[in-house]
């Protein structure tokens, strides 16, 4: 099959036409997200503010962002935008992100899976010039979804195969599959360079995609308060006994998250909650089971079964990372388990401290205080002195 690469070129309408048109240093890409826009504004930090001022008093803006020359937000799309997007749907056509502005004129890039005639893609923009048009064979329509980026105008082609090929590979797999040395090898590649590669990758997948995350949870919050919920509320005390705050933050009757720290969380509700007067008894006896105490983690599937088996581990005793894989039935999954342990979302309610190496001592930890206040929650559950015979069984 043969599909076509095609890059229109017309004069813009609406706002951001008139904007870059004004601004000639201001240029301006659009990644639609259904009735949204992720708009990226650029130029110097004078013009830009002035395209910050005029979106903001035209656009519904859910979400915007301003750092130095560089201007980020999240907008519904306007009915000039709308309308080009409707055009581009009813033509077949797949749009190859962003739509660029520029000097007044509009920028679409269009993947056709058909050769479509002048009068389609007049329909497409009226007044536009075909700025190329190339075939595509094969694999090159893979490479060109690749190097469009979608959502990440800035992604290089190697960064896009690098962050692909490690995905395909099961890098991102829970447990991992490969290591950054197989998809390097895979791709022959040195692995410096391929780690290189998908960091910058990672950072710019994550850079993207903060606008709609925060877009997202700021919406969810809403909902959750015009439907009555109870809000997140955060509680701290002073553990004599560690030399911490424990910190717990709680939903409802739900904890959704305990830490450990050196000072309260801003934005403290409270020093007295049933939980934490329960968690704080058992930091000081070693005696009490916190494994009833509900909660609701944001968390993977395999991490929540990793917590969930954690949680079945009573106060005194100890087992290594590799009894918890094959418990899982997963007995390669050491490591995966490690990795879970080390972003436990609740210490102490879930005690990922009564996991320790096979080769003996107490290991790392996530609280505050490392291995130091381990030792002090194995030491108050009387299980310090089991630590040294942990091993795995033959």
């Amino acid at each position: 099959m043969t599909a076509f690469r095609v890059d229109l070129e017309a004069p813009g309408l609406g706002l951001l036409a008139d904007l870059t048109k004004a601004h000639p240093g201001l240029a301006v890409e659009g990644t639609p997200m259904g009735n949204l826009l992720l708009l990226r504004c650029t130029g110097d930090p004078e013009t830009v503010a002035k395209a910050a001022d005029a979106l903001a008093a035209r656009y519904a803006t859910r979400h915007a962002a301003k750092e130095g020359d560089v201007l980020t937000l999240v907008a519904e799309a306007s009915p000039a935008e709308v309308s080009v997007l409707e055009r581009i749907a009813a033509a077949d056509a797949l749009l190859l992100p962003p739509l660029s502005w520029r000097e007044g004129r509009l920028r679409v890039r269009l993947l056709l899976f058909q050769e479509a005639s002048a009068a389609v893609l007049g329909g497409i923009l009226p007044d536009a010039s075909l700025a190329s048009k190339v075939p595509l064979r094969g694999r090159d329509v893979d490479r060109e979804l690749l190097a469009s980026g979608l959502l990440l105008p800035s992604l290089t082609k190697r960064q896009g195969q690098a962050i692909l090929a490690a995905l395909e590979a099961g890098y991102y797999d829970a447990p991992r599959k490969v290591t950054t040395a197989d998809v390097a090898g895979r791709l022959g590649i040195a692995r410096s360079t391929f780690e290189e590669h998908l960091k910058a990758a990672e950072s710019h997948l994550v850079r993207a995609l903060a606008p709609v995350v925060r877009m997202r949870l700021l919406e969810e919050e809403q909902g959750r308060e015009a439907a009555g919920a109870e809000a997140l509320r955060l509680y701290a005390r002073f553990s004599e006994d560690l030399g911490l705050y424990v910190h717990l933050a709680v939903r409802g009757d739900r904890v959704t998250g305990v830490d450990l720290a050196t000072r309260p969380p801003e934005g403290l509700h409270g020093r007295d909650h049933p939980y934490l007067a329960r968690i704080l008894e058992h930091l000081g006896t070693g005696a009490e089971d916190l494994r009833d105490i509900p909660l609701d983690l944001d968390v993977t599937p395999f991490e929540r079964e990793v917590l969930e088996l954690l949680r079945t581990i009573p106060p005194g005793e100890v087992v290594t990372y590799g009894d918890l894989a094959r418990r899982l039935g997963k007995p390669r999954a050491t490591r995966a388990v490690g990795n879970v342990c080390a972003r436990n979302p609740a210490i102490l309610v879930v005690p990922c401290h009564r996991v320790v190496p096979a080769a003996g001592g107490v290991g790392n930890y996530a609280g505050a205080g490392g291995a130091a206040t381990k030792r002090k929650l194995l030491e108050a559950e009387g299980a310090l002195a089991k630590v040294t015979r942990a091993r795995r069984p033959p």
